[in-house]
């Protein structure tokens, strides 16, 4: 009785720590040919594993990273910013790394997934203990599930995960633009379910292509409604019903619904806050890379009802990156900084890498939930002074509506430098130790995202 209730207690414990989003992991060598070209964290709220693509076996994989327990999150949080991660990440992996390729936090720890590139040679690490803990990953010594999806030599382009699907697109040079979807959980050895694609191009003619893929690809859902939206080289920009992708076979046709106009997309983020939906792109815009909010209207259908796409698409913004004036910043809105990557990591705020790929810095990107009376006096209330400044900045705000304020100072590549708290017998910020140059102040209150102001530090 005590051993077969022993047995039991084993198969059970097993079972527990059986990731749920995997069904028959193996184990050994992951990749045999290639590299990893990409990858993402995806969670059912219970389990995280990680998402990563080969394009030599056009396989992708699931890995499990046995990091999925909430207690740890506390201390993995990044308060305000991590330092001289590139740096770090060399040291940890004894290897100069060249560039960051791509960043992800896992929403149940808190703990940041790195994909550091050491010329064409992908390393993946961890960062914990709030930025300040590196450890190298070995994807050969962990459970793995692996999924078919397309031809060997293909180019794979984004991941999205929602709704308990996971999404995949790709191109190959025979068959074009391709999307697949599989539901979680994932068996080893299964076949992701994959159509053709053709996108409306309004930079290429006025007409669909076949070999134009979706490069970034996003889940988000509106209204009970779930979207498949993104981005496309140059910039057109697409949303359509996932409804539309699973409910039917053969070439799926994807309009473009908005565009961001001219450069590449580098990594698209969509957030749906409860209140308000944003897709934020991080599009090149030599020799900076900026991140743009694209608001609901563009995402939710409404290009369609309107007669605002394909050839009648928005541009969202011009050819010098500067956000089209006829639209409010509701509806497209571009942030200050310059930046190298970024990542989910709480429902208001992305985490991004600076262009230099040493510095991880939280950045708020909602709307702050005002008053009327607020809303009147959001643009006219604050004020800075004077400008250009040499040792203090004067900040000037209406008590009436804030007793305290909080700022936050940026340099342009997007390096958080200070913060600070002020209220009315205290309104300056001391400016000395910054060196001569061009800076953000953002101001907040309690948390929330107020306004923008630049000045100059002579």
């Amino acid at each position: 009785m005590k051993k077969n209730l022993l047995v039991f207690l084993l198969a059970s414990a097993l079972c527990f720590a059986q990731n749920s989003l995997m069904v028959s992991p193996q184990t050994g060598t992951m990749i045999t040919s290639g590299t990893i070209t990409n990858f993402k964290l995806i969670s059912d709220g219970n389990n995280v594993a990680l998402v990563a693509t080969n394009n030599s076996s056009g396989k992708v994989f699931i890995v499990d990273i046995n990091d999925s327990n909430p207690a740890d999150k506390a201390a993995n949080t990044i308060s305000t910013s991590s330092t001289n991660v590139k740096t770090r990440v060399s040291a940890a992996i004894g290897q100069t790394v060249t560039s960051i390729k791509n960043i992800e936090v896992n929403p149940i720890t808190n703990a940041v997934y790195v994909m550091a590139m050491v010329s064409s040679t992908p390393y993946f690490v961890k960062l914990t203990n709030a930025g300040n803990t590196i450890t190298a990953l070995n994807f050969n010594t962990m459970p793995y599930c692996s999924l078919n999806f397309t031809n060997p030599n293909t180019s794979f382009q984004d991941i999205a995960w929602g709704g308990n699907r996971l999404f995949v697109s790709s191109k190959t040079t025979s068959l074009g633009g391709e999307l697949g979807y599989i539901s979680a959980p994932f068996t080893n050895n299964t076949t992701i379910t994959k159509r053709s694609t053709t996108m409306f191009q309004s930079n290429l003619g006025n007409m669909y292509w076949t070999n134009a893929p979706l490069e970034k690809l996003n889940y988000i859902k509106i209204d009970n409604t779930e979207y498949l939206c993104g981005l496309t080289t140059c910039a057109p920009g697409f949303s359509e019903t996932v409804s539309s992708l699973i409910s039917n076979s053969g070439l799926f046709t994807v309009r473009e619904a908005f565009n961001v106009n001219f450069d590449q997309p580098i990594k698209t983020i969509a957030i749906n806050n409860g209140n308000e939906a944003y897709l934020l792109d991080l599009h090149e815009n030599w020799p900076n890379n900026n991140i743009y909010r694209i608001g609901k209207k563009f995402l939710d259908g409404t290009p369609f009802t309107n007669n605002t796409y394909n050839s009648n698409s928005v541009e969202l913004r011009n050819s010098s990156g500067n956000p089209n004036t006829n639209l409010t910043e509701e509806e497209f809105k571009m942030f200050p900084g310059s930046f190298s990557s970024m990542a989910s990591y709480s429902t208001c705020e992305l985490l991004t890498l600076s262009l230099d790929h040493q510095t991880l810095a939280k950045l708020s990107v909602c709307n702050a939930i005002l008053s009327t009376t607020e809303q009147n006096h959001k643009n006219n209330t604050f004020e800075i002074f004077p400008n250009p400044a040499s040792d203090v900045l004067n900040v000037s705000y209406n008590e009436k509506l804030y007793t305290n304020i909080e700022t936050e100072i940026f340099s342009y590549d997007g390096k958080l430098l200070k913060k600070q708290t002020i209220n009315s017998q205290n309104k300056l910020i001391s400016i000395s130790d910054l060196p001569t140059g061009n800076y953000i102040l953002k101001v907040f209150n309690k948390g929330v995202y107020l306004h923008s102001k630049s000045f100059i530090k002579k």
